[in-house]
C-alpha cells in the first residue's frame, strides 16, 4: 500500500495492542485472538491480527507488513509481506508470519471494491477505511515507523488489533 506523503495530511490512525504487545496500551479482549483462519499455521513469528471496525463484509482486507526501516515504511518497495483476506464485518481475523523475530509495523486497508488498489478521493485522501499499528498521530506527513512498531517474539509471535478509520 504505497501512499504519497500528501495523503496523510490531517489523518489519524487507531490501534489497540493485544496479548503479546504492551498491555498498558489498551485493554483488549484476549478472546478476540481465539480464531481459526487458513493463514494461521502456528509458525514461528506468527502475528495474529484482528482488524476491527468493518462496516460491511464486501471486498478484501489488505495487510502490509514492514520492518523497522523508516525509508521503506508505507512504500511498496519497503513491504516485507502482503496478505489479503475476504472482509468480514464487524472484524476480520487472520495471521501473517514475520520473517524473523524483531520489531514490525502493519498498515491495513479495507479494499471495499476488491480492485487490489488503495483508492483515493479527488483530493488524494483515502477513500477506503485504513489503519496503522500502534495508533500513531498523523499530522502533515506519514508517521515514522518508530510510532507504529510492535515486537514479534520467536515463540509467541504477536497479537494486534487495528481499528479502521
Amino acid at each position: 500500500m504505497a501512499l504519497n506523503k500528501s495523503l496523510w495530511i490531517a489523518l489519524a490512525g487507531t490501534l489497540m495492542f493485544g496479548a503479546t504487545a504492551a498491555s498498558d496500551k489498551a485493554e483488549v479482549d484476549l478472546s478476540l485472538f481465539d480464531f481459526d483462519h487458513v493463514s494461521c499455521t502456528g509458525a514461528a513469528n506468527e502475528i495474529r491480527l484482528v482488524i476491527d471496525g468493518l462496516d460491511n463484509s464486501v471486498g478484501l482486507i489488505t495487510v502490509d507488513l514492514y520492518m523497522n526501516d523508516n525509508d521503506g515504511f508505507l512504500k511498496r518497495a519497503g513491504r516485507v509481506k502482503q496478505r489479503r483476506a475476504a472482509a468480514k464485518a464487524p472484524h476480520t481475523a487472520l495471521c501473517v508470519a514475520a520473517p524473523e523475530p524483531g520489531e514490525y509495523a502493519i498498515a491495513v486497508y479495507h479494499d471495499e471494491n476488491a480492485n487490489k488498489t488503495f483508492d483515493k478521493n479527488a483530493f488524494g485522501l483515502p477513500a477506503e477505511p485504513w489503519g496503522i499499528s500502534n495508533n500513531p498521530k498523523v499530522r502533515f506527513a506519514p508517521p515514522h515507523v518508530e510510532e507504529a512498531l510492535f515486537p514479534v517474539d520467536a515463540d509467541n509471535g504477536a497479537a494486534v488489533v487495528i481499528k479502521l478509520n
